[in-house]
C-alpha cells in the first residue's frame, strides 16, 4: 500500500498580514527617529550659534571692563574731579 502524501498547506494570510504590519511599524519608527534626529540637529545648530554670540559678547564685556578699570583712565578721571593721593595718616588699615 502506498502512503498518502498530505497536501502542502498554502501560506497563511495571517502571517502575510503580520509581516506587512511589522514592515509598516518599522518604517514608521524609522521615520520618527529620522525626524527626531533632524530636529535635534536644528536645535544643536541654533545652540551653537547662540554660544558663539555669547562668547563674542563675553569677550566684548571683558574688554570694556578692562578699559574702564585701566589705571590711565582712572588717573585721568581723578584729575578731572580734582582728586589727589591721600595724605599721610588719611589711610587707616583695619586688621
Amino acid at each position: 500500500m502506498k502512503r498518502r502524501v498530505k497536501p502542502a498547506k498554502p501560506p497563511s494570510r495571517l502571517l502575510a498580514a503580520g509581516l506587512a504590519a511589522a514592515a509598516v511599524v518599522i518604517g514608521f519608527a524609522t521615520l520618527l527617529v529620522r525626524l527626531e534626529v533632524q530636529e535635534e540637529g536644528y536645535r544643536l545648530s541654533t545652540l551653537s550659534k547662540e554660544i558663539g554670540e555669547l562668547q563674542e559678547k563675553n569677550r566684548s564685556l571683558k574688554l570694556t571692563a578692562a578699559e574702564l578699570g585701566s589705571r590711565q583712565r582712572l588717573r585721568a578721571l581723578a584729575d578731572k574731579y580734582r582728586m589727589t593721593a591721600p595724605a599721610r595718616g588719611q589711610v587707616v588699615e583695619v586688621p
